[in-house]
């Protein structure tokens, strides 16, 4: 540990996220520069207290450098210290420095996601983050310690008021009785990075395996290697490819693309009961706790031939069943094509389930996720009115459903209809919607329950 003596710490460097824009996505450097700390309160009644200023950065990790993901969507930054190879992380010792950390309110930590929390506990432990768009400053909770202990003697005698205040309520003048000086050491903790090179990275990859890096997307033999526990860069992510950037420790970013198939190791597939003419569908799942799956893909298959046509990855869906009737092949958008749909979320009041619609393009020849059906609870296709029925319950006593019709290709609601009973149970409310010339009409109806249903 490195340490840093300073006459005064004056100033706040900056406030953490929470109130202001997450941090611009690229490369930071460790400035050379001691990044100031807020201001201390003055020391108590019989304290003398010596600041310093010490390096937040423990010196096994070497870190010189460090790189920031931005997800818009999300509205997540991931930041990823570039530490040496042989640096271990231990929360206990003075490496406690994770190797990388997300924000603001991250506390998802899991194999798969293994980006450490800041900012929300008060243990020592935990290392918390001041920010602005271009920087960023790096702390741990103060440490104080007692240095010494020096005994001031009496300078006079005390008064017959004074001796009986300080044997009876123990209030002692210091002049006339002595005193007690504590001599504290308080150590700030502080490491601070500025940006060097903006770079558009959208997300961080790591690596829980061994995992091949290509020069280009579409090559066949890989390049190089992205060892299991260092992270990337994510510059895009396709259903067949990756694009991400290695950062050196020097700051040096090295592009490469990371093959999805390599990835699938330990993967199940199951064939699926739906097909076409033409094609075949293959569920990927992850083995997951209590005979649940995670849905990692479905491949879509060549009938003729078995080669690949297409694969949907990033598929947002709670655990599920794994069965040879997860996907269904519906007709949606009533265009006389068939589209596909699998499980999504089960919606937290129960029958509030949505599924993952995707709609069929047969000028592309392949599948294009729809998201606005897919956010439709209970959703309901009828091709006999050429129309679909999203149906939601808020607890007990309050339901909806919401018709809609496409008109020339577009999506457009044409009905809904909600029935609430009142807080005390006396009263039901019913809302009607009606599309008129273009625009949703709504009538409400209020009346007044019989005793008996109450």
């Amino acid at each position: 540990m490195r340490i840093r003596y300073a006459a005064l710490l004056l100033a706040i460097l900056t406030t953490h996220a929470e109130a202001g824009p997450l941090l611009e996505p690229g490369i930071y450097r460790l400035s050379s520069e001691a990044p100031q700390v807020e201001t201390a309160a003055p020391p108590a009644a019989g304290e003398i207290q010596q600041d310093l200023l010490a390096t937040a950065i423990p010196d096994a990790a070497k870190v010189r450098y460090a790189f920031v993901s931005r997800d818009p969507g999300a509205a997540v930054n991931k930041l990823v210290f570039v530490t040496d190879a042989a640096y271990r992380y231990d929360i206990n010792s003075a490496n406690r420095l994770c190797p990388a950390y997300a924000f603001p309110d991250w506390n998802e930590r899991s194999e798969a996601q293994p980006f450490c929390r800041t900012n929300i506990g008060s243990a020592d432990s935990e290392a918390a983050l001041a920010w602005t768009e271009r920087g960023f400053t790096l702390r741990w909770a103060d440490q104080k310690t007692l240095i010494r202990t020096e005994q001031v003697p009496a300078s006079r005698k005390p008064t017959p008021d004074e001796i009986g205040a300080c044997a009876v309520g123990g209030v002692c003048a210091p002049d006339a009785y002595g005193r007690s000086v504590h001599h504290y050491q308080v150590t700030h903790y502080r490491d601070g990075f500025a940006l060097q090179a903006p770079r558009p990275y959208i997300d961080v990859f790591a690596a829980t395996v061994d995992t091949p890096v290509y020069r280009s997307a579409g090559d066949g033999m890989a390049s190089g290697t992205l060892a299991a526990g260092r992270y990337a860069g994510v510059l895009s992510r396709g259903a067949e490819w990756i694009a991400i950037e290695e950062v050196a420790a020097d700051g040096a970013a090295t592009p490469g693309w990371i093959r999805r198939d390599d990835l699938a190791a330990g993967d199940v597939r199951i064939p699926q009961q739906a097909t076409t003419d033409h094609l075949r569908f293959v569920l990927v799942v992850a083995p997951a706790d209590d005979d649940q799956a995670v849905l990692q893909a479905i491949d879509i298959l060549d009938a003729t031939t078995g080669l690949r046509r297409q694969i949907l990855r990033d598929i947002d869906a709670e655990p599920l069943s794994a069965g040879p009737d997860v996907v269904q092949l519906v007709d949606a958008n009533f265009d006389g094509w068939p589209d596909l749909s699998v499980p999504g979320y089960a919606g937290g009041a129960g029958p509030n389930a949505t599924r993952n619609l995707y709609l069929f393009d047969p000028a592309a020849q392949a599948f294009v996720f729809e998201p606005t059906l897919s956010s439709l609870p209970q959703l309901a296709i009828d091709p006999a009115t050429r129309t679909l029925i999203s149906a939601s319950r808020g607890g007990c006593c309050s339901h909806a459903t919401q018709t809609y019709r496409y008109v020339d290709g577009q999506l457009q609601q044409v009905a809904s209809w909600e029935e609430s009973l009142s807080p005390d149970g006396e009263h039901l409310q019913t809302t009607e919607g009606t599309l008129r010339n273009g625009t949703m009409k709504y009538r409400t109806r209020t009346r007044t329950l019989p005793a008996d249903w109450r």
